[in-house]
């Protein structure tokens, strides 16, 4: 296992758990903390609310701070390399003849005929 695959789960774990957090703030109601019992685990909701805040803000900070982290490639092997050194990006055909690089022979256009005019207008 390696650093880059333990970051991405801990930037998983994170992620998990900030939706969850989400979900559970009650901000003009009970919200989903109310199905689990949350009032019952702190000894006040203004305590569920400055713990809920304090571990919501940690994940977010952990999980923004990871997604720059593995996005910038800091780790190695985090973001995959779309370069290939090994071939030039302007360099020429390998078999190139400047004889067979004049244009392809094509036929004209046929000539647009002008339209029928009338001749019996008033």
């Amino acid at each position: 296992m390696t650093v880059s695959n333990i970051v991405q789960g801990i930037w998983a774990f994170s992620a998990i758990g900030l939706i969850v957090l989400v979900l559970l703030h009650s901000p003009k109601g009970d919200g989903i903390g109310a199905i689990g019992g949350q009032a019952q685990l702190f000894s006040s909701t203004k305590s569920a609310e400055n713990t809920l805040n304090r571990v919501t803000w940690t994940l977010t900070v952990v999980f923004l701070g990871l997604s720059v982290v593995l996005s910038a490639g800091w780790l190695g092997g985090s973001v995959p390399s779309t370069s290939n050194p090994s071939v030039p990006v302007n360099s020429p055909p390998v078999n190139s003849n400047p004889s067979d690089l004049s244009a392809p022979v094509t036929s004209p256009a046929p000539a647009i005929s002008p339209a029928p005019s009338d001749s019996s207008e008033p």
